[in-house]
């Protein structure tokens, strides 16, 4: 079995809307009160500080859903970094070109969060009413850009919570699978539920008859996956909920008992016109979300980059 530790990316949420309302979706702090980030001056001297502070040389944009963001290929090309992502739900339909598009501005991989294969589980997602044509749009939509990313040149990912038992997580693999690219897929559990979705994770593993082939985390946050293969040589991975607190961040949290996810690294949003440090999804002190100048008037950038490089240096 191998292990090996990656470097963590700084996530930008670039908007706090989304055109899905998913019942498990946890919004990661009070996205109702995110603005939309700007690829401006400020927005560029932001997110430099900020990875030379603290090293990190990956970036991946969020939100919401950051393809609805009407400029987000200028975000991602305003920013310069080796590797940049890009989470999707991926129910907004692209062509082939404005994948390219976006592999030119400096997009290298792409996360589409698929976790249904059929109309009616589709619909039974949502927490707002939707109808039956809207879901197979969205459906058929997530499929053509998985295909038009991949064309693209950019690598793709599929990321599928098993909400909603073993079987439709099942199905879900087989409709992936059998889509002309070599993505990867990986299995996580819902955070409303950790316990349950783990042992329906552990059912598709064993319907898979797969084994465990490495493990790998990002340093210094909760981000691990396992990376597994089923009998027929099948290539997938598994990321847990793992209890990784930060004491920097997280030593005095009285919160530890009831977190469903640790340290997950450095986020950055826009609120009332300002960049945004955001450190934990539940808390909205002053120490935990602050003006990114004020954050790096702190130790935490450097205490950051020290744990990152400490970490990567042990493998």
């Amino acid at each position: 079995m191998k292990w090996r530790v990656t470097m963590p990316a700084l996530r930008i949420k670039v908007t706090g809307a989304c055109n899905r309302t998913c019942h498990f979706c946890h919004e990661e702090g009070d996205m109702r009160g995110i603005d939309s980030v700007q690829p401006d001056t400020p927005f560029l001297e932001c997110v430099t500080a900020l990875r030379d502070a603290t090293g990190i040389d990956r970036v991946m944009f969020s939100g919401g859903e950051p393809t609805i963001h009407p400029a987000i290929l200028d975000l991602v090309a305003c920013v310069s970094a080796p590797l940049m992502s890009l989470t999707s739900n991926g129910i907004t339909l692209h062509d082939e070109d404005w994948w390219r598009r976006a592999r030119t501005a400096g997009l290298s991989k792409v996360i589409f969060s698929v976790h249904d294969a059929t109309v009616q589980s589709f619909q039974a997602l949502e927490s707002t009413p939707r109808a039956a044509g809207w879901a197979l749009r969205g459906l058929n939509a997530q499929q053509a850009n998985i295909i038009n990313a991949d064309k693209a040149g950019i690598s793709v990912r599929a990321n599928v919570v098993v909400y909603d038992g073993a079987d439709n997580a099942l199905r879900v693999i087989k409709m992936l699978r059998a889509l002309p690219v070599a993505l990867e897929i990986r299995l996580l559990n819902d955070l409303s539920n950790v316990v349950q979705t783990k042992r329906e994770i552990d059912a598709v593993c064993a319907v898979l008859e797969a084994t465990h082939v490495g493990t790998e985390r990002r340093a210094g946050t909760s981000n691990v996956s396992t990376q597994m293969r089923g009998s027929d040589g099948f290539m997938f991975s598994v990321k847990l909920s793992y209890p990784y607190f930060f004491d920097a961040v997280c030593g005095s949290c009285t919160m530890k008992s009831e977190c469903l996810e640790g340290f997950y690294g450095l986020r950055l949003e826009r609120r009332g016109g300002e960049y945004t440090v955001r450190l934990c999804i539940y808390k909205q002190t002053a120490d935990l979300l602050m003006p990114w100048r004020e954050f790096l008037q702190t130790d935490l950038a450097a205490r950051m980059r020290d744990l990152y490089r400490s970490e990567l240096e042990k493998t």
